[in-house]
């Protein structure tokens, strides 16, 4: 395990942290105080653009999982403690406890940092549009190899908030453009649930840890360096990655549910009743654990309890999931570290899942299909959509018109008649084009003005030949990406408002 938990970042750091502990902390430092990362409380768990800030936000869920996952690092420790393992291991843990608690939370707290406005529907609209990219006429003059455009697509028809989270941590926050917030490489693994790549997913459709994709091919290098300064095979999975994922599950299942009550969504006498039947099925497939009576019973319980019903049943539920968890992981723990374990903690056909699926099922019939989660979902996706077609005009255009647009040449501008394309081009974010410049170029974007002597003149003429050189199809996807991490960055208040600016429906003064 020791090997697994690593100083290295993909740039040495500046900072010169000498102790693991440091390292894990600056990690956590890094991502808190990160634009990408605040965002995300306007950015929806389930009710977007809700306006009773009692309902979870992205922020908020990824706080509460970031709980459950010290939670779950402390029950480990203890089990450990208590266990028949080697005195090397148990010292590893006891002397790292802290290092070990801090790496799974920022993997929780930046567990969502990708996910797009409105949710999976956002995710959709993304994978739907670049689908339909790949038949258009425009696309097909560009690059007429139905090949290539498949490959050129490919990351996006894949589109996840994993991969796009990965990306923002590992290229997109930072202002270099190259290496994002260069956090450790043990943090970048264990932030990997999937690990594998669109093209990668492909050929290993029914592999491990391979339902989604966890990385774009544009961060492939990243995540490779990592799993080799780590000494872990490729496409494995961090020990403490298992915890993260196991956070989440047990985390927004149960905070889905409050949510809808406390928006009236959900009536707890209805809840009560479906929930105590799923629970009785479960009991008798398990041949009634104590765990089961003792949830039915919080839920058939008084509204005299000190701290309520659901309350009190979300507490006992989570104490029990947790140490579930722990159990396994301890027991599990040898597979685990060396990359045998080919299952999540919390896996089908275990009291756990069924346990969770329970609230899965209700949720799924009474919650995401309520009128007002479906209406605003149907709303997000066509705004994700009709965005995304907005920026397809910048999309067809061949790499040299382009280079206008990056050279902000007026001339050129004027001579191709790209002056929609032009104030399309103006609202990306600096962040997201030095992530572009630096990709073209290989090198953050500092590195490269220290070989071109800061010479302004210098560095636009180099970055101009780089381009030009550039193969057409790889300059093409770096430019689909652009647009990408622009949309996929946005809140869902923004993104309705740009929507409405974009289309003419709310004209900003």
């Amino acid at each position: 395990m020791e090997n697994l938990n690593s100083t290295v970042r993909h740039r040495t750091s500046t900072a010169q942290h000498d102790s693991l502990l440091a390292s894990t902390q600056s990690d956590r430092a890094r991502l808190i105080y990160s634009a990408a990362f605040r965002r995300l409380q306007q950015k929806a768990q389930v009710f977007s653009l809700e306006s009773n800030s009692s309902v979870r936000s992205r922020l908020t869920h990824s706080i509460e999982v970031s709980h459950i996952g010290r939670y779950i690092v402390a029950r480990v420790l203890e089990k450990i403690a208590e266990s028949e393992m080697p005195d090397e291991t148990k010292k590893y843990w006891d002397i790292n406890s802290l290092s070990l608690s801090n790496i799974v939370e920022t993997a929780c707290l930046m567990h969502d940092i990708g996910n797009p406005p409105f949710g999976h529907f956002g995710e959709a609209a993304v994978s739907e549009w670049a689908e339909s990219v790949a038949q258009k006429d425009w696309f097909e003059s560009l690059f007429k190899d139905e090949g290539i455009r498949k490959s050129l697509t490919l990351d996006l028809t894949h589109f996840d908030g994993n991969p796009q989270g990965f990306r923002i941590i590992t290229k997109l926050q930072g202002d270099d453009g190259f290496y994002g917030l260069n956090l450790t490489y043990t943090q970048l693994a264990a932030f990997l649930k999937y690990t594998y790549s669109s093209a990668e997913k492909t050929k290993n459709e029914n592999a491990p840890f391979s339902k989604k994709i966890g990385y774009f091919s544009t961060e492939e290098e990243v995540i490779k360096s990592a799993w080799k300064s780590l000494g872990m095979p490729e496409h494995s999975r961090h020990p403490l990655g298992f915890l993260m994922e196991a956070s989440d599950d047990i985390s927004y299942c149960i905070s889905d549910i409050e949510d809808g009550i406390e928006k009236k969504i959900i009536n707890m006498d209805h809840f009560k009743e479906k929930v105590v039947h799923g629970l009785t099925e479960v009991a008798e497939k398990y041949n009634n654990p104590k765990i089961c009576k003792t949830l039915i019973d919080k839920l058939e319980g008084t509204k005299g309890n000190t701290i309520g019903i659901f309350l009190s049943f979300k507490t006992e539920l989570s104490n029990f999931l947790v140490d579930s968890v722990a159990e396994k992981f301890v027991t599990n723990y040898e597979s685990i570290v060396n990359f045998r374990e080919k299952e999540e903690l919390v896996c089908k056909d275990t009291l756990s899942y069924d346990l969770l699926k329970v609230l899965k099922v209700y949720t799924g019939n009474y919650l995401f299909t309520s009128e007002e989660a479906e209406c605003m979902e149907l709303s997000g996706f066509k705004i994700i959509l009709g965005i995304l077609e907005e920026f397809e005009c910048i999309l067809k255009l061949k790499k040299e018109h382009f280079l206008h647009l990056l050279n902000n040449n007026f001339d050129g501008i004027k001579q191709e008649t790209l002056h929609r394309q032009r104030r399309l081009f103006n609202r990306l974010p600096e962040k997201h084009l030095n992530a572009y410049k630096a990709a073209i170029l290989s090198s953050s974007i500092p590195d490269f003005e220290l070989k071109c002597d800061r010479d302004s003149a210098n560095l636009n003429n180099e970055f101009e030949k780089r381009i030009r050189e550039l193969n057409n199809e790889i300059e093409w996807k770096l430019r689909l990406h652009l647009i990408i991490d622009f949309v996929s960055g946005m809140t869902d208040q923004f993104s309705m408002e740009f929507f409405q600016m974009v289309k003419g429906i709310n004209v900003s003064k």
